[in-house]
C-alpha cells in the first residue's frame, strides 16, 4: 500500500525528517523509516538538492512529503513534480484555503494540477495513480487554524492536520521550546486530534524521544515524525561534551 492508503487504514507511521538537504543522509539513517519530511521552508536547499533527495528516497522505497513554505499554487505543483508523494503546508487557517491547495496537489477531475513533470512521470505514468497516493498535511499554527480545524481537517483530499507547536506557542505568547512545547498548549492540540478524529483524518505530531513518541501515540497521533537530522545531531554532540565535562572534572584534568 502507499503511505496514503496505509494512513486512511488507520496506521501508525513514523518518519524522518531531513533538513540538513543531503540525500546522503537519507541512505545512512532513514533505513526501514515509513516516510520522510523533506524542509523546504526553512532550509536553503535547492531544486536539484530536493530532486535528488527525492530520487534517493524512492530508490530506498520511502515516500517522501515536501514541507513548502508557500500556499503558491505553482511552486506546490513544481515540488511535486520533484516526484514526491505529498506536500505538507503551512499556515493554514481556513477551509477555503484547504481547498485551493488541494486543487493544486491532484489532477483533473479531482483537482486542477498541471501536468507535465518528465521525473514525476516516470516514477508513475498513471495520473489516476498519483490521486491515490498524493498526501496533503495542513499544518495548524495559528488561533484561527486550531478554531477551524474541523472544518479544515473535512476537506476532501487533507489526510491530516500537523500543529506547528512553537509557532502556535509564539502566537499565543507563550515561550516554548522543541521539548515543552507540546505541554504548552496542551488544550490546543486536544482540540485538533478531536477535530481528525472526528473527521477520519490522521494528527500528526513531532516526538523527539521514545518517551514522546510514546506520549503522541497514547494521544491519538498516527503521523509520527522522529525529529530531524539535525535534532538528533544537536542532542548526540550535547551528551557527547556533557560527558566529556564530566569526565575532565573527575579526573581532575585540565580542559
Amino acid at each position: 500500500m502507499h503511505l496514503k492508503q496505509r494512513l486512511a487504514a488507520g496506521q501508525h507511521l513514523i518518519g524522518a525528517g531531513i533538513f540538513s538537504g543531503s540525500p546522503d543522509v537519507i541512505e545512512y539513517t532513514a533505513v526501514d523509516m515509513d516516510w520522510i519530511w523533506w524542509e523546504a521552508q526553512h532550509t536553503h536547499s535547492d531544486w536539484q538538492t530536493l530532486a535528488h533527495g527525492v530520487r534517493t528516497a524512492y530508490g530506498m522505497r520511502i515516500p517522501v512529503l515536501v514541507r513548502t513554505w508557500t500556499h503558491e499554487g505553482g511552486t506546490i505543483e513544481r515540488l511535486l513534480d520533484t516526484g514526491a508523494e505529498g506536500i505538507i503546508v503551512p499556515i493554514v487557517d481556513t477551509a477555503e484555503q484547504a481547498e485551493e491547495i488541494v486543487s493544486r496537489c491532484y489532477y483533473p477531475p479531482f483537482g486542477k494540477r498541471s501536468f507535465g513533470a518528465i521525473r514525476m512521470e516516470r516514477v508513475e505514468e498513471d495520473l489516476s495513480e498519483w490521486n491515490k497516493r498524493i498526501m496533503t498535511v495542513m499544518m495548524i499554527e495559528t488561533p484561527e487554524g486550531v478554531e477551524n480545524a474541523e472544518a479544515i481537517a473535512g476537506v476532501p483530499g487533507v489526510d491530516a492536520l500537523f500543529v506547528g507547536h512553537r509557532d502556535l506557542s509564539l502566537r499565543l505568547g507563550r515561550e516554548s521550546d522543541e521539548y515543552t512545547a507540546h505541554a504548552n498548549i496542551q488544550s490546543e492540540l486536544e482540540h485538533v486530534v478531536d477535530a481528525c478524529q472526528k473527521a477520519g483524518k490522521a494528527a500528526a505530531a513531532v516526538a523527539l524521544t521514545p518517551e514522546m513518541l510514546a506520549a503522541r501515540i497514547q494521544e491519538g497521533y498516527r503521523l509520527l515524525l522522529a525529529g530531524f537530522d539535525l535534532d538528533h545531531l544537536e542532542a548526540d554532540y550535547r551528551h557527547m561534551r556533557e560527558a566529556f565535562k564530566t569526565i575532565i572534572d573527575t579526573l581532575g584534568l585540565s580542559q
